[in-house]
């Protein structure tokens, strides 16, 4: 199946309540490995409770994340893997990935030459990056 059409079958949340597939557990977060994956060692670090964001994570939580994702990292470099990719994905877009917030641990990943609208990336122009940096700046954080 596709992963566009699992998607659209979906009824509910595939990451709430799995117990099946789980590798490694603590009491907030588990790791597993990915039901669509980019690369056949690509792994997963989910938290237990349904989350959309990394805001909604308690200390608690964030610790575990962390401990998770450092046991992905060594599983992949012990799998003979030089190089991988963490990617975290939240928000609640349900037409490109599970509205539930997980982290991605993906060895040898190119990400890609396509931006995120399916263009040729390519370098910002000194003007470019000028009017990033003020807009950054102007945020208040």
């Amino acid at each position: 199946m596709l992963y566009q059409d699992y998607l659209k079958s979906l009824t509910r949340c595939p990451f709430c309540n799995v117990s099946d597939r789980v590798i490694l557990s603590t009491e907030n977060c588990y790791l597993t490995y990915a039901w669509a994956p980019y690369h056949k060692h690509h792994l997963l670090v989910i938290p237990k409770k349904h989350r959309t964001s990394l805001f909604d994570l308690d200390i608690n939580e964030k610790e575990e994340v962390d401990l998770l994702v450092g046991k992905a990292m060594t599983i992949i470099k012990k799998l003979g893997y030089k190089d991988f990719t963490v990617i975290v994905r939240e928000g609640e877009d349900h037409a490109k990935t599970i509205s539930h917030l997980h982290y991605h641990i993906i060895p040898n990943t190119h990400i890609g030459d396509l931006d995120h609208k399916g263009n040729e990336r390519r370098v910002l122009s000194d003007q470019e990056v000028k009017n990033l940096v003020d807009e950054i700046n102007s945020v208040k954080v």
